[in-house]
């Protein structure tokens, strides 16, 4: 973490940390009447999370050069791949047992968000813990996941949290 500088520190652990929770705080805002809040916001959210942690991955420049990666670029994306998603799997889980028929209004939309939330903040705990600072690997190894939560949340944890 020393050899890194601060302004890919806070592009990669700073801002989807950040992301993270404000999107989950707008995923379970009770919003005007108790219905959340409106549908453009929540949905456009769902969206820019896994995009803007993509984005963040392709445009920032590698801040050293990239050296023999110990497992190859498969085993070493498939494994931050999936450590990212047992990290946003657990608290997918909590939300969705804790959040039954918590959502009248947009619960798609909500229930996507929340896993986006999940995602970003699993995603930017795994950039805490992997030293590869490859772009691709960052994008399929960390990124993906992002992406997979949001959707988990919007065809499986919607299941529950609708009421």
């Amino acid at each position: 973490m020393r050899q890194l500088p601060a302004s890919y520190v806070a592009a990669q652990i700073g801002l989807p940390f950040l992301f993270g929770a404000s999107c989950l705080a707008i995923a379970l805002a009770p919003g005007r009447l108790g219905l959340g809040i409106g549908v453009g916001l929540v949905s456009s959210m769902a969206l820019v999370g896994p995009l803007s942690y993509w984005l963040l991955a392709l445009g920032m420049p590698m801040p050293h050069p990239l050296g023999a990666q110990p497992f190859g670029f498969w085993l070493g994306t498939l494994l931050c791949l999936d450590i990212t998603l047992s990290w946003a799997a657990a608290p997918l889980l909590l939300v969705a047992l804790s959040l039954r028929r918590a959502f009248v209004a947009h619960a798609v939309w909500r229930s996507a968000l929340i896993g986006a939330a999940l995602g970003l903040l699993s995603g930017g705990a795994i950039n805490l813990h992997c030293t590869n600072v490859d772009r691709w690997h960052m994008l399929a190894g960390h990124g993906l996941p992002v992406l997979i939560a949001a959707l988990l949340g919007a065809f499986l944890v919607v299941r529950w949290t609708r009421a």
